[in-house]
């Protein structure tokens, strides 16, 4: 297995969050793994193209015949299929860059990006040669630096309100935030959706778990009833009930099987 991370270039960190590389390497069977929903929009990179997306609590299975894709609108928990192997390359949009990247998306689902950035396809059919990482990562900063455009002020607004709820780790809420920003819920609510793409409250839950997540792997020796409260959670049916509307499992279930690309973290 090959799993390797990468932060863009700082020129770029306005737009993007993240780039990273994985490969499975041969499995001796198909596999279903748990992926969470960050908040940020995936340009993804698919080279064996015979995956499917499992979404929302009935599991619907949308198929991944795509060389360039993002997920669009739909639900969480999500789960991965995929068979001997998985290997992607994906670019991890900022989410307040969401709407700049993807405001020609319509219906909900696994959107082809190749049909409105025929570009992106040059990229594909490099990232997969036999090139290093870092060439990857390199040539993922030029391919985005050549996307960079101005942003609007309702943009660096909400980029604004994006970075307040990171600091807080998303232990706070639309109240506190329209509060502090001095706009009603009902305002800070329609213009975080226009550019993030997401409801204000979803992204909040979204940042929170997240980050639990990705402190409970650095810290795997924490218990859970510790982890619950470190995130002001005050009973633990709460707790797994947030956590499985994000991840589809409880978190025991989730550590238990952690999955490989989130070893990243």
């Amino acid at each position: 297995m090959i799993i390797v991370s990468h932060l863009p270039d700082p020129s770029l960190g306005h737009l993007v969050r993240e780039y990273y590389y994985f490969n499975s390497g041969k499995q001796p069977h198909s596999r279903l793994v748990p992926v969470i929903d960050d908040g940020c929009y995936d340009i993804i990179f698919f080279k064996e193209q015979d995956s499917a997306l499992l979404s929302g609590p009935e599991q619907k299975a949308y198929p991944i015949p795509y060389k360039v894709f993002t997920i669009h609108q739909l639900n969480p928990p999500y789960k991965i299929q995929f068979g001997e192997s998985l290997t992607f390359f994906t670019i991890k949009v900022q989410p307040w860059a969401n709407r700049h990247f993807f405001n020609v998306l319509e219906n909900p689902g696994i959107q082809d990006l190749l049909k409105t950035n025929p570009e992106l396809a040059s990229f594909h059919k490099t990232v997969f040669t036999s090139i290093s990482p870092e060439e990857k990562f390199d040539l993922a900063d030029t391919l985005m630096a050549e996307q960079q455009q101005s942003m609007s002020p309702a943009t660096l607004w909400v980029k604004e309100i994006c970075e307040a709820i990171y600091k807080e780790h998303g232990m706070t809420s639309v109240s506190g935030l329209s509060k502090a920003f001095g706009k009603s819920r009902q305002y800070m609510n329609r213009i975080f959706k226009q550019e993030v793409l997401y409801s204000l409250k979803q992204f909040i839950l979204t940042v929170r778990i997240m980050d639990l997540v990705k402190y409970r792997i650095g810290n795997p020796g924490i218990s859970m009833t510790d982890l619950c409260y470190r995130y002001d959670y005050f009973d633990q049916p709460h707790f797994n009930r947030d956590f499985r509307r994000i991840c589809g499992v409880t978190p025991t279930e989730f550590f238990e099987h952690l999955p490989d690309f989130m070893l990243r973290h």
